[in-house]
C-alpha cells in the first residue's frame, strides 16, 4: 500500500503575520504594540534545548527572477544555508530566524477621488516563505504560529 505524502505541519505562507493596518500621509501612525498570547513559555535551559530540537522544513521558491537558489539565515554568527524546494533537517533556531525574516509593502488605492489618497495599506509577507515538514515536538506549530504572528 502506498503511503501519502505527510501534510505540512506549518505553511508559513498561510499564517498570521501580525496587524497590517493603513497608513496615512501627514498623519503620524500609532505605534502601539499588538497583545498575542503566546500559548508556549519556557524556562532558559528547556527553551536551549527546544531551540536545538531538530525540525524538517523546506525552504520555498518565491519565483522572482534571478532569484538566489540558496538562501542563508545565521544565529549567533553560525551560518546556515537552504537550498530552495529541498526538505532539510536543521535545529529549531534557523526556522525562527525564517519565520522572523518579513518584508513589508506598501499599497495605495489610487481609484478614490477625495482625500483619501493618501491612505497607504500594509501587506506583510515573508522574505523566505517556508514549510515545516516535520516537527516531533507538540508545542512546536504553536511556538512557530506565535514567532510568525508577532
Amino acid at each position: 500500500m502506498a503511503t501519502s505524502p505527510r501534510k505540512p505541519e506549518v505553511d508559513s505562507t498561510n499564517e498570521y503575520l501580525g496587524a497590517t493596518p493603513t497608513m496615512e500621509f501627514g498623519v503620524v501612525p500609532d505605534f502601539s504594540p499588538e497583545i498575542i498570547d503566546s500559548p508556549v513559555t519556557f524556562k532558559d535551559a528547556e527553551l536551549e534545548a527546544f531551540m536545538n530540537e531538530p525540525v524538517m522544513v523546506t525552504v520555498l521558491s518565491g519565483g522572482k527572477d534571478n532569484e538566489a537558489p540558496f538562501v542563508q539565515v545565521a544565529v549567533n554568527g553560525v551560518l546556515q544555508m537552504f537550498r530552495r524546494d529541498v526538505p532539510i533537517v536543521v535545529k529549531r533556531k534557523y526556522v525562527e530566524r525564517l519565520a522572523r525574516a518579513k518584508e513589508t509593502g506598501y499599497e495605495q488605492d489610487l481609484e478614490r477621488q477625495g482625500e483619501q489618497l493618501n491612505i497607504l495599506k500594509q501587506a506583510k509577507s515573508h522574505r523566505y516563505p517556508f514549510i515545516v515538514n516535520r516537527d516531533d515536538n507538540p508545542k512546536g506549530g504553536a511556538w512557530l504560529r506565535a514567532v510568525m504572528a508577532s
